[in-house]
């Protein structure tokens, strides 16, 4: 009896978890196969839907996304193409082994991950759309066990409204719905989220203008979805060399120049042997803040430069920028020093890999290309002893011997951090306190110590019933902890939590997550940190009586006492995912029209 490899009606569900890190992840995946179609613009489109919540007194009603779609003008696909494109791993992007699309993944890999129902239409010429679909339902039941042939058949009247008055005379429009799993529930959460993923993905297509990509929301009225906001994708560029991007515009003569320069010897093209031996070109790129730009921000601010605009801009874009063929694949944080980290330098300079698909073995690139799983901190003097070997030199003749891919990624890793030593070595020569004039920033007086001395009161009273560990952090201590989340006037304030034996501290800074609040913990010390940059701060925080602040900010130290007090490593880890979780659930909610 004959049993196929894969048994669908079973092995679908496993195939939807396949690791996707959000929706904008997703949806570039169809961006990618739209680019190499030769499609110079690019839609995303949102259908919203509104409804009464009959929980709610308001008389607002609440919008939600029923469809989301990507319209594109590329080539299109003959019906024959068409029926392919929804096989796992049969599109015909497998054959350029040079396009940023080539593991024939992506349509059905990304779809499934975000929805349980996928149509996709594609012409080549005006009047003949084909159509086809994915139905996981359908397949789950057995009533779907083959993709069906793709037919003559016109989009639908409804979301054909949304796509201009004519359509490209070629092209494709992917359309997802019955959508389970995207994390954010509005039009406006989707483009807030996608702009800068997508906008750094892209960002080499954007600045050139290879390729347009457009956002378009849209809600339903009178049985037609009608566009009610349209926005243009900008250039998000970590290396900060473009001009014209989502960085706001700098400050008095600098309008419209860039933030960042190359700097002497940080550039470094080199020649990595793929699979077969043949050499093919990596780029290591280093830049850093141009010296004119800082002591230009710097007159716009008393406290450092990382709590402007332009500072916090750069802090979501902290990494090793990983691009191949031009689109970026990933960024990676960790191979950023975590010294520059601490002294808040990170930001002000950027680090970029530029390779194509000819190495994606080597690198490790995964088929849904947010990965590349070889490219690691790792150098020859770490591993040696872990690998069983008594010297480096006897480690790597190893390697030589057996011709081992690891040796490249040594390399790669060894020139990167040699352009990273010359980035911080002009970070070390930068003054990025601001010279706007002698503001104090928000040093809490002595004797008038608000919600923290409340919430310190709180926790003497608790430690009277419930005794645990009392404070033996030392003003060094709690100076570097402040340091390393950039909270101003770190000396002063260390001083004063010394003085005044306080526990706890509440700082109010920007963060580059979603997060609403974190928690440090330390010696019996607990800092409670609040993030700037979250909805809730700059749409209801900010506005609140001060009363109603301090009842907030005891509630959040209550939290942060819970994961003072946990003894269970495993108990602490959910905690700190729950809330982490929490704070991009709370934005979300806040992003939508309900409130």
């Amino acid at each position: 009896m004959s049993r196929p490899f894969i048994r669908g009606q079973v092995a679908i569900d496993s195939m939807r978890d396949n690791g996707f890190l959000s929706a904008a992840h997703a949806l570039a995946e169809l961006i990618d196969n739209s680019v190499q179609a030769g499609a110079d613009r690019v839609e995303l489109i949102t259908f919203e839907t509104s409804s009464k919540n009959s929980k709610s007194t308001s008389e607002r009603a609440i919008k939600r996304i029923e469809k989301i779609g990507i319209l594109d003008n590329g080539c299109g696909m003959s019906p024959e193409t068409l029926h392919l494109s929804l096989e796992f791993g049969a599109s015909e992007n497998r054959k350029d082994s040079k396009g940023i699309g080539k593991f024939g993944m992506g349509l059905p890999n990304s779809s499934i991950s975000q929805c349980k129902h996928v149509d996709v239409w594609s012409w080549t010429k005006s009047g003949e759309y084909y159509h086809t679909y994915l139905d996981i339902d359908e397949i789950k039941s057995g009533k779907l066990e083959t993709i069906p042939k793709p037919k003559k058949h016109e989009l639908p009247e409804a979301v054909r409204a949304a796509c201009g008055e004519a359509l490209p005379k070629s092209g494709t429009f992917v359309l997802w719905s019955k959508i389970d799993r995207c994390q954010w529930k509005t039009g406006k959460s989707i483009y807030k989220h996608t702009q800068d993923i997508v906008g750094r993905m892209y960002r080499n297509y954007l600045d050139k203008n290879k390729v347009s990509i457009r956002f378009k929301s849209t809600e339903l009225k009178d049985a037609l979805f009608v566009v009610t906001d349209e926005q243009k994708f900008k250039a998000n560029d970590p290396l900060y060399l473009m001009k014209k991007t989502s960085l706001p515009e700098l400050p008095g003569a600098f309008k419209g120049e860039s933030m960042f320069e190359l700097c002497d010897n940080s550039q470094f093209p080199i020649q990595i042997p793929d699979e077969n031996g043949i050499p093919q070109k990596v780029t290591i790129t280093g830049t850093a803040l141009k010296k004119s730009v800082l002591e230009e921000i710097r007159k716009t601010t008393a406290k450092t430069i990382g709590s402007t605009d332009w500072g916090k801009h750069a802090a979501k874009n902290i990494g090793l920028s990983v691009m191949r063929s031009g689109r970026e694949i990933s960024l990676l944080p960790e191979f950023i020093s975590t010294v520059a980290k601490d002294k808040g330098w990170a930001r002000f300079y950027s680090i970029q890999i530029d390779f194509d698909p000819s190495l994606d073995n080597i690198f490790g690139v995964t088929n849904n290309k947010q990965h590349v799983v070889n490219l690691r901190m790792i150098r020859e003097s770490d591993d040696y002893e872990r690998e069983g070997f008594d010297s480096q030199q006897e480690y790597v003749s190893e390697l030589r011997a057996n011709n081992d891919l690891k040796l490249r990624i040594y390399e790669v890793v060894r020139h990167i951090k040699e352009v990273e030593k010359i980035l911080i070595e002009r970070m070390n020569t930068y003054t990025f306190k601001g010279s706007a004039g002698g503001d104090k920033g928000d040093i809490d007086k002595p004797t008038d110590l608000g919600s923290t001395g409340k919430l310190n009161d709180i926790e003497k009273e608790r430690e009277q019933i419930h005794p645990t560990e009392p404070p033996s952090i030392t003003p060094t201590e709690i100076e570097a902890e402040l340091t390393k989340i950039g909270a101003e006037n770190p000396k002063e304030k260390a001083k004063t939590i010394m003085d005044h034996q306080l526990q706890v501290w509440v700082e109010e800074i920007p963060m580059a997550t979603t997060a609403f609040f974190d928690v440090s913990n330390k010696k019996g010390f607990t800092l409670l940190q609040i993030n700037s940059n979250h909805v809730f701060t700059t749409e209801i925080l900010q506005n609140v009586p001060t009363e109603t602040r301090e009842a907030l900010e005891i509630c959040l130290g209550g939290w942060a006492r819970m994961e003072r007090e946990c003894t269970s490593d495993k108990r602490l880890v959910q905690l700190q995912m729950a809330r982490k979780d929490w704070g991009q659930l709370l934005e979300d909610y806040l992003d939508t029209d309900a409130l």
